[in-house]
């Protein structure tokens, strides 16, 4: 009986650990979100650039309630804050690779709107960052940010086509256009056979 019972007190106190673990990951993931949201507040408003500034507080408020509609899954709260912090520390081609994951990952329905969302308003804001001032495609670049920002990865393909083939792009900006088309054309090909086109061109290296 004192055995039973000895039992029942160590699964009792494994249970209570693990829920006290679960509930300081999540508390840490509040708090470095938190401090990631802050500065992408900051980061976003330095320049000058309105679009820039908008994009960057529309990102924070669906990044935030994407990570409250979280709660319960650290390791999908991990993916949104490592997409963020490759954001600000502008690895382009790392978060978008990890919005991607993010929007794959098991999640109810709402929170795959609001990953979708968080991951077209991340690239949006990454390629106004990069490409907002680029020389020759400025109409084409607010092309790609408008779309993006309405999730219309359709409408935003030719544009991206056509910044790919601006011979004024930088090696980090090709890097970030051939991310982008790897991570938008697939989808694009079902609707309206884009993938094809993108594929086509020589700046992508493919």
């Amino acid at each position: 009986m004192k055995s039973i019972f000895a039992r029942l007190l160590c699964i009792t106190a494994s249970v209570a650990l693990v829920a006290a673990s679960g509930a300081r990951v999540s508390a840490q993931s509040a708090s470095s979100l938190a401090d990631l949201l802050g500065q992408l507040k900051s980061a976003s408003a330095t320049g000058g650039d309105s679009t820039l500034k908008s994009l960057g507080g529309d990102l924070g408020s669906k990044a935030q309630a994407l990570n409250q509609s979280l709660a319960g899954k650290p390791d999908a709260q991990g993916q949104l804050t490592g997409a963020l912090q490759s954001l600000l520390g502008n690895k382009g081609s790392d978060s978008l690779a990890a919005f991607q994951k993010l929007s794959q990952a098991k999640l109810t329905p709402d929170q795959s709107k609001l990953a979708k969302d968080v991951g077209h308003l991340g690239s949006a804001y990454l390629v106004q960052k990069n490409l907002g001032s680029l020389e020759g495609s400025q109409s084409d670049v607010g092309q790609i940010v408008g779309s993006l920002r309405k999730g219309n990865i359709t409408e935003a393909m030719p544009a991206i086509q056509k910044v790919s083939q601006n011979s004024k792009l930088t090696p980090a900006q090709k890097e970030l256009m051939t991310s982008l088309a790897d991570r938008f054309a697939p989808g694009a090909s079902k609707v309206s056979g884009a993938l094809k086109g993108v594929k086509g061109i020589p700046s992508l290296g493919k």
